[in-house]
């Protein structure tokens, strides 16, 4: 029979509600998360308040703590695992890898590993010291729901939409984490490369019906060898460009519609955006990726994102922003997606006015680094000039030779200067 013997009151609507595993009642704790994206966490005794943990996105839909309370592992719809230091609520690390909503996490016992399940059908399995990713678990063929571990660690069971219970035991192989990385990166691009294709095909299919003899060209032509080059890094530049062009093309909107609703009112700054306007934003990201990785970065973005990449370069052109970075991100997108460009009579309009603005900034960009170069070859011969009038001893008015008389150094001085004075 269970009687109803202590009610804690929150300030929002409870997410997951989990206790820890300590055996000393006074130490004992329960982890409440809540619809406001916190975790706050109770002493079970007195259910007074202990700390408060920040820094999801959006709510967590599953938390657990290892047995011997350290850490604290959340995980949401954020598609984030935080883990956090339950001494002092610090954010010991975040965690990437599920592409979806993270549904269940639960640590393996007298160990610091845990398994997390996800919409996005995979299991993975974590370790929680290190901050890795040890494996990741396919099998599923829809949203993995929810997660259980026998008692030894022997085996884990995981159920999802697909109506299957799966249960995965443990071997005694054993894992390398730089070769499940080297296979999860193949898998990864191999996705990306089939993809591109699958696009690629459509694309050039719909050029052949409006040109059959130039496109037949064009499929011919041998694939450019820096559309291969990626790696992790160049990648996630790739996604940084992509998330301030969403961010840059959001702040747009909301803009325009405070203006419609607030005549003659600006905007207060977005402080996602570092209270800059969008095309500063951008240009801003742009510069922070590294150069030797901007080409490659540059790679990931899909057509109707270099569409969007046009737009905010020519705002940034019309202001005379970023000219060299500017100029060098229009060309190699045009050279790298020409035949789609010149399939998409959209783009001509932008590319025409693009062209016009590039011309105008690299000429006003030439004429002054050629004033300035002429302006130092200037002064450079100034100072030459200057500095063999005042070496020459017989050039040096008397008035320059006596200044010292007046400061008790004179005699040394005029003494030196007479030793030196080459005779008549």
């Amino acid at each position: 029979m269970l009687v109803h013997s202590r009610t804690l009151e929150m300030s929002d609507d409870v997410i997951a509600v989990r206790y820890s595993h300590s055996t000393d009642p006074t130490k004992r704790m329960v982890f409440v998360s809540s619809l406001d994206s916190t975790i706050k966490v109770f002493f079970d005794d007195t259910l007074k308040f202990f700390l408060s943990l920040y820094g999801h996105k959006l709510p967590a839909l599953t938390v657990d703590a290892s047995d011997d309370d350290v850490i604290l592992a959340s995980s949401g719809a954020d598609k984030t695992i935080k883990i956090w230091g339950l001494d002092f609520g610090d954010t010991h690390r975040t965690l990437h890898g599920h592409e979806d909503s993270v549904t269940d996490l639960r640590f393996v016992r007298r160990t610091h590993n845990f398994f997390t399940t996800s919409k996005d059908g995979t299991v993975r399995y974590w370790d929680g010291d290190r901050f890795e990713m040890i494996l990741v678990l396919n099998g599923h063929f829809a949203e993995v729901s929810c997660v259980s571990i026998s008692r030894t660690g022997a085996f884990v069971m995981t159920g999802g939409l697909d109506r299957q219970v799966r249960v995965w035991e443990r071997t005694k192989d054993i894992v390398f984490l730089e070769e499940e990385r080297d296979r999860e990166l193949e898998q990864m691009f191999d996705a990306v490369g089939r993809e591109e294709d699958n696009t690629g095909r459509l694309l050039m299919k719909k050029a052949e019906e409006d040109d059959d003899d130039d496109d037949a060209d064009r499929e011919n032509e041998p694939q450019s060898e820096a559309a291969v080059k990626r790696s992790v890094l160049s990648v996630a530049a790739g996604d940084r460009i992509m998330e301030a062009l969403e961010r840059a093309d959001q702040e747009k909107k909301e803009a325009a519609i405070f203006r419609k609703n607030n005549p003659g009112k600006e905007k207060s700054p977005n402080p996602l955006l570092l209270g800059m306007n969008p095309a500063l934003y951008f240009l801003w990201v742009l510069k922070s990726v590294k150069e030797a990785e901007l080409e490659q970065s540059l790679l990931v973005l899909p057509l109707g994102h270099v569409e969007r990449v046009f737009y905010y370069l020519i705002l940034l052109l019309r202001g005379g922003r970023g000219v060299e970075i500017c100029a060098r991100v229009s060309v190699f997108l045009v050279k790298t997606h020409q035949h789609q460009i010149m399939s998409n009579r959209s783009t001509i309009v932008p590319l025409r006015e693009l062209r016009k603005l590039l011309r105008e900034r690299l000429t006003e960009s030439r004429d002054t680094v050629g004033f300035n170069l002429a302006a130092l070859r200037a002064v450079s011969r100034t100072a030459a000039g200057k500095k063999e009038h005042y070496l020459n001893y017989n050039t040096v008015p008397d008035q320059a030779k006596n200044i010292w008389a007046g400061m008790g150094l004179g005699r040394d001085i005029a003494a030196a200067l007479e030793s030196r004075r080459p005779a008549r």
